[in-house]
């Protein structure tokens, strides 16, 4: 098991998998204050991958670093006319659930707030890390993409899950998938909430969680069997998106008044179901 700084033993229960399942790969991000995400686990990636947002992605401290007291905090910020934000890629790039089985990722974490802020956990094909020469974009398409967690600043109370493929949708990317709201109508940035995908082959599906609340399920039968891309190793990515390079899709425009602001997440783990 790949494990780094495990809370004690008043932890969350989101922080350890159920009975069933076993404990793969978990980070709980104790440590230092200003000490960044644990080198053995986590890449910080700089400057403006896939020109996801308007955003500058940093490893300046102030951007991205543990608070100290067991969470890892990422914040956007504007300085000197620029957005910055911070974009983490697990080290770790061969999850994938053994045939009949299934992995399970619960992530216990607290939204950013304000407009124009896309606070996202997701899972790209490993192939997109070594695509070589190929357009990114079209390697994209071909890797897919697993949405654990999707909060636009915009509809503070509302999760979406979702997937990407070349049969889901056109670039402009809004993929296939639903969203949910806390059960209070409270924004996600309120508190901490567990937010949870259940990955599973033969049969094939993807389940979400939020807060253990089933509200998506998708199978290749949504996506058409050539649409479903999610066989393959993959490595997971945790960043804040600011704002839209490409016009009026998501997450829309930012607002400097409203920040500094920081998403924070108390653990991140991925299990994998024990057999019968």
């Amino acid at each position: 098991m790949e494990t780094v700084n495990q809370k004690h033993a008043t932890a969350p229960a989101a922080a350890t998998a159920p009975p069933s399942w076993k404990v793969l790969w978990q980070d709980t991000f104790e440590g230092p204050a200003g000490s960044p995400p644990h080198p053995a686990l986590w890449q910080v990636v700089t400057g403006q991958p896939f020109g996801a947002g308007i955003e500058f992605h940093t490893d300046d401290p102030a951007n991205v670093g543990l608070d100290g007291a067991g969470h890892l905090r990422i914040t956007a910020t504007h300085e000197d006319g620029e957005y910055r934000a911070a974009w983490l890629e697990t080290r770790r790039e061969d999850f994938v659930p053994r045939p009949g089985g299934a992995l399970r990722l619960d992530a216990r974490v607290k939204t950013a707030a304000g407009p124009g802020l896309d606070c996202a956990l997701w899972a790209w094909g490993t192939q997109l890390r070594h695509r070589g020469d190929e357009d990114p974009v079209q390697a994209w398409y071909r890797a897919g993409e697993i949405d654990v967690l999707e909060a636009l600043g915009s509809e503070p109370d509302s999760v979406w899950g979702a997937v990407h493929s070349p049969e889901c949708h056109q670039i402009p990317s809004l993929g296939m998938g639903a969203r949910t709201t806390t059960e209070d109508g409270s924004p996600l940035s309120a508190d901490f909430h567990t937010y949870s995908a259940v990955w599973r082959r033969g049969p094939d599906s993807i389940t979400w969680y939020l807060d253990g609340r089933e509200y998506l399920k998708l199978t290749p039968q949504d996506t058409t069997p050539k649409g479903w891309l999610f066989d393959q190793p993959v490595y997971f990515c945790l960043a804040i998106i600011i704002g839209s390079p490409g016009g009026p899709v998501l997450p829309g425009d930012p607002d400097p008044a409203t920040l500094p602001s920081s998403l924070l997440v108390d653990s991140i783990t991925v299990s994998e179901e024990l057999p019968a």
